[in-house]
């Protein structure tokens, strides 16, 4: 940048155009809140493109302009608190694009101050919609229900069929996000509708995409590939890099397991360009993350720790928590995939605290299988201690998950590790409680596996489970062999493993001496 205008000292408009072409090409950050000058650039660099089919279409020209986040000047004529909520809003969406969350929320929430001592409702329901956007970026889903359902109020106050439409999609998203599906696929099928009716290409293209994730998460391939398909040519038809980018992530996951692995990892990459062409820092850091994943698969595990180490950097720089988690998460098994042990512990750990943070009920399957395989290899290396903090978090994962054969398994695979260290009563517990639940699944060889673990337990007493007699008292006891023993009911209930299994919380009650 010069610091020049082109038009300074310049009337002719030939003048003005001459200038702007003989001049060098600025240079624009992509990680700084300029970056969506970068779009701007490619739309004119693609309007002077020789050939005629590569140029942009006015739709493709008014979609860029209109949704990129961008902080126009207030007219000077305009009332100063006026100027100064449009400018938090627009200065809140900003910092948002760039990464800064607690700033944007800062930002919005002085607007939204500002608007409400104004009563402009207009200004509130705006303010509000984008609070909905970076509560969903950092995963904040119940502030995203509330603000998403008082942008909804507002809007239809307002009779504004685009920001129904666009409320009614944030409300879908934090269904999606709470796990309720047929609630998220109403809400976003009814946002679908009215965007259609209204001729909005990037709300249709924004729905679109999530809806293809729902069919997705339903295994609903087929109809997970058209929607995702449609989505990703209606946002590259309009010119929505960000939409475009959104759904051809969705897009490679969908294929993944289905398609060749190099046209999944072409798909990734080209999501990696367009959200490095755009500044948009959460979308490189999803492309690499997902490259690498690809790249682990092949056997390519140097590339793949290349690309999330990558992923972790980007994702760190710009406050992405939860793709942070799964960034960690994905080098954590690359590095244990190589034997680096102990540094994959190391970031195990740093995204299980992550996970804790955003959500304390981690479901996340592939997250629970990471912490099995960590607590294995802890086992063979004979840090059983290691191992049992390990298993407990796969335990508590696919217990939130409702995965019961896993959970049975896991139960299981940590008894064997109590028994080994000495810790039979332990043990025999998870053997216990993973055979009721393979009783339930019907694994009736599980079942016996489990009763033969049972069986092998020494028959010794337990020390604390011994009552404290006085010295006369034990003299009379010839033989505890013949004495039930009397618990200490509160000391057993803590170690019995915490389960889902209505069978397993029924108290434990001390044997009387009587009914021996």
């Amino acid at each position: 940048m010069t610091g020049e205008l082109p038009y300074e000292g310049a009337g002719a408009d030939y003048v003005i155009i001459r200038r702007i072409f003989e001049s060098p090409r600025p240079q624009v950050n992509g990680e700084s809140r300029l970056s969506d000058c970068l779009q701007l650039w490619e739309l004119m660099i693609r309007c002077w493109a020789a050939e005629p089919s590569e140029r942009p279409t006015s739709s493709m020209c008014k979609t860029v302009v209109t949704y990129l986040p961008h902080c126009p000047p207030a007219p000077e004529t305009a009332d100063r608190h006026t100027r100064s909520a449009a400018l938090l809003e627009n200065l809140g969406e900003l910092e948002s694009w760039r990464g800064d969350h607690k700033a944007a929320f800062a930002r919005l929430d002085q607007a939204l101050y500002i608007y409400e001592e104004q009563g402009n409702d207009r200004g509130i329901a705006s303010a509000l919609r984008k609070q909905a956007v970076v509560s969903s970026r950092v995963s904040d889903y119940p502030r995203l229900a509330k603000v998403a359902a008082a942008a909804l109020e507002k809007f239809r106050c307002l009779d504004d069929a685009n920001g129904i439409a666009d409320a009614l999609f944030w409300t879908g998203v934090y269904f999606m996000a709470v796990k309720e599906e047929e609630k998220a696929l109403s809400y976003l099928q009814h946002s679908l509708e009215i965007f259609r009716t209204e001729r909005n290409p990037v709300g249709i293209g924004q729905c679109l995409e999530r809806l293809g994730e729902l069919h997705r998460r339903k295994s609903q391939t087929l109809e997970a590939l058209s929607t995702l398909e449609e989505a990703v040519d209606v946002a590259s038809r309009y010119g929505d890099k960000l939409g475009e980018a959104r759904a051809l992530i969705i897009l490679g996951v969908t294929r993944w397991g289905f398609d060749d692995l190099g046209d999944v990892m072409a798909t990734f990459s080209k999501v990696h360009e367009i959200a490095q062409s755009i500044g948009w820092e959460h979308g490189v850091a999803t492309a690499l993350c997902r490259m690498g994943g690809v790249a682990m698969e092949q056997g390519n595990l140097a590339e793949a720790e290349e690309f999330l180490r990558q992923s972790v950097f980007v994702a760190r720089r710009s406050d992405a928590g939860w793709r942070l988690a799964q960034a960690l998460h994905y080098l954590a098994r690359c590095l244990q995939a190589q034997n680096h042990l102990e540094e994959a512990t190391s970031i195990m750990e740093e995204s299980w605290s992550l996970n804790m943070v955003i959500n304390e009920n981690v479901t996340d399957p592939s997250f629970a299988e990471s912490c099995a395989l960590l607590a294995g290899a802890k086992s063979d290396s004979g840090d059983s201690e290691g191992a049992l903090v390990w298993f407990d978090r796969a335990i508590t994962v696919f217990r939130n998950g409702h995965k019961t054969f896993s959970l049975s398994k896991y139960l299981a695979e940590k008894g064997i590790v109590l028994m080994n260290i000495g810790r039979c009563d332990e043990g025999g517990l998870h053997f216990e409680a993973s055979m009721i639940l393979d009783r339930e699944l019907g694994e009736y060889g599980a079942v016996g596996w489990n009763r033969a673990k049972l069986s092998s337990i020494p028959k010794t007493a337990i020390k604390w489970e011994i009552r404290r007699q006085s010295r006369l008292a034990l003299a009379k006891v010839q033989s505890l062999r013949t004495t039930s023993l009397l618990c200490d009911v509160k000391k057993l209930q803590l170690r019995v493993p915490q389960l889902t299994t209505p069978k397993l919380k029924s108290p434990v009650r001390p044997v009387d001496r009587r009914e021996s």
